[in-house]
């Protein structure tokens, strides 16, 4: 069977760093108390004329070099983002515009937190079926840009950057032996909606709007969630837990 393998990564982040002590500064915060509860020392800060589209060209360049493929090659680009440059159309068109891309699928996702990995899996239905040759699926956000400066419940988590990976068609036995994307599982749950947000939107007030989170609701959601999908996508892969090396759960 043909599985979707990953054979390039790449990552960028801003030149701009804002310290903890750069935080304390202007909000009612420490180095000791973000550190404590978060365990980030320091998160990266587009430049005023970085777009996401930047960030993401920057990973994507990354990722392809380290795939040994050229910008030709890319017949899918997938974007995982909630901080898009515009409106429309699509980070993933600009990304395609500024890589030099021929016109291909590209288009982006807007899942947030998990993002990335809806992205993964849908472009998993293109590559593992025949229909890219070579995909793009990049994570790019400039989170800093929905930040509430005053609220440090918040703005001490989020950051800047993007991440990106070409994938590409490879041929498997069907098991777990087998290289490449083996198993997800996906979910959301709309009713959750009020523990994290942006108080703003095209069709509602017409504003960009902060991000608003009650964390400790978020925190004690994620943990049992991201466990029982990590159950679920290891059952789906046919992997036993004791057989997995690496869980990389979303940082904060």
């Amino acid at each position: 069977m043909i599985r979707s393998v990953v054979t390039g990564v790449g990552g960028y982040l801003p030149e701009e760093i804002l310290t903890n002590a750069d935080l304390a500064r202007f909000v009612d915060t420490s180095d000791e108390w973000i550190r404590e509860r978060t365990g980030i020392r320091q998160r990266h800060r587009a430049a005023p004329d970085q777009a996401a589209s930047d960030l993401a060209v920057e990973a994507a360049r990354k990722a392809l070099e380290a795939a040994g493929r050229s910008a030709a090659e890319v017949d899918l680009i997938i974007v995982a983002t909630t901080t898009p440059d515009l409106t429309f159309p699509a980070v993933a068109t600009i990304v395609q515009r500024k890589l030099g891309c021929p016109v291909g699928v590209a288009f982006d996702v807007q899942a947030v937190c998990s993002g990335f990995v809806y992205a993964l899996s849908t472009a998993d239905g293109f590559v593992a079926r025949g229909r890219s040759k070579c995909a793009l699926v990049i994570g790019a956000e400039t989170m800093t840009r929905l930040m509430d400066w005053s609220d440090r419940g918040t703005c001490v988590l989020f950051g800047d950057g993007a991440g990106a990976v070409v994938i590409e068609p490879g041929e498997g036995r069907g098991d777990a032996s087998d290289r490449g994307l083996l198993g997800f599982a996906l979910r959301a749950d709309g009713t959750k909606q009020d523990l994290l947000y942006v108080d703003g939107g095209v069709s509602t007030n017409g504003q960009i709007g902060h991000l608003r989170m009650q964390g400790n609701q978020v925190f004690k959601h994620a943990v049992i969630n991201i466990s029982e999908a990590v159950t679920a996508a290891a059952e789906d892969a046919g992997v036993g837990i004791p057989d997995v090396d690496w869980f990389i759960p979303h940082q904060a």
